[in-house]
């Protein structure tokens, strides 16, 4: 606990001004209204409405379904590389580097 007396401090300067021409609750309602705009697609440059929402729909799960086709391959392809791994050491393992039919 400090002591009262002695050593005070200075308190904070404090900053306050009230623009004149600003309406934070309509800036918040259009930032709000053109970011929902921006993220459906339905906003050109010119702010005309476009509905191309059911194109972008399409799009984005064709796109999506080849990515997915396109990780299953890769995983499948990893699998099958760690499983040949694997088969080669438990040969190795269990029958030695003599019993091998090519000779390192």
């Amino acid at each position: 606990m400090a002591l009262p007396g002695f050593f005070k401090k200075p308190e904070h300067k404090r900053f306050n001004i009230q623009p004149r021409y600003w309406d934070p609750a309509k800036e918040e309602r259009e930032e709000r209204e053109n970011r929902i705009k921006a993220e459906l697609g339905i906003t050109d440059e010119n702010g005309q409405y476009t509905p191309n929402i059911k194109g972008q729909l399409k799009r984005s799960l064709r796109h999506k379904h080849t990515d997915v086709r396109r990780s299953n391959k890769k995983s499948n392809i990893r699998l099958v590389v760690i499983l040949a791994i694997l088969l080669f050491i438990a040969y190795v393992y269990l029958f030695g580097w003599d019993s091998l039919p090519i000779k390192f």
